[in-house]
């Protein structure tokens, strides 16, 4: 005769994993088990979730900036709607942040503004792009570097 498969809830209780009185890890006075770093007991995140938010806004709005200053435009003026977006990401990655840090009791990290000011500073550069290319088609020439207007000879190949 075989032996009916074990209870885990029971293997847990003689392991001492799910028990507190037994031992078993818990966190604080509330009893309950000890949280992962990017948790709480909300669910929403703990300080390493606000961390995480604010170096990667800082990451997003960078990258953005970048892109808005070097990317070739070429004339096409919805490109800069996709510069403008990831400025928007990084800011609203960025605010994701300082809920958790002061949930945590700490004080907000310098990456929250800084992320902010980039993202805000490409979301300014794209909508001056934007401006520069529709001006352009229309025959007014606003200063901007060469690669954000189109190429004005014929493509190689085409005769003319």
């Amino acid at each position: 005769m075989t032996d009916p498969a074990p209870d885990p809830d029971d293997r847990e209780r003689r392991d001492g994993r799910g028990d507190p009185a037994s031992g078993g890890p818990v966190d604080g006075p509330t009893g309950q088990p000890p949280t992962p770093w990017f948790g709480d007991q909300y669910d929403v995140g703990g300080l390493g979730m606000g961390r995480l938010f604010a170096w990667g806004a800082v990451l997003l709005g960078a990258g953005a900036l970048g892109i808005a200053l070097f990317a070739p435009l070429e004339g096409q003026a919805l490109r800069t709607v996709w510069i403008a977006g990831f400025g928007a990401a990084a800011m609203w990655v960025a605010w994701m942040a300082p809920s958790r840090y002061r949930r945590a009791g700490v004080r907000v990290s310098w990456a929250v503004p800084l992320a902010t000011v980039l993202g805000a500073l490409a979301i300014g550069v794209a909508i001056y792009a934007f401006i520069v290319i529709v001006a352009a088609s229309g025959g007014v020439q606003l200063p901007a570097p060469s690669y954000w207007f189109g190429t004005t000879e014929p493509a190689p190949g085409v005769p003319t």
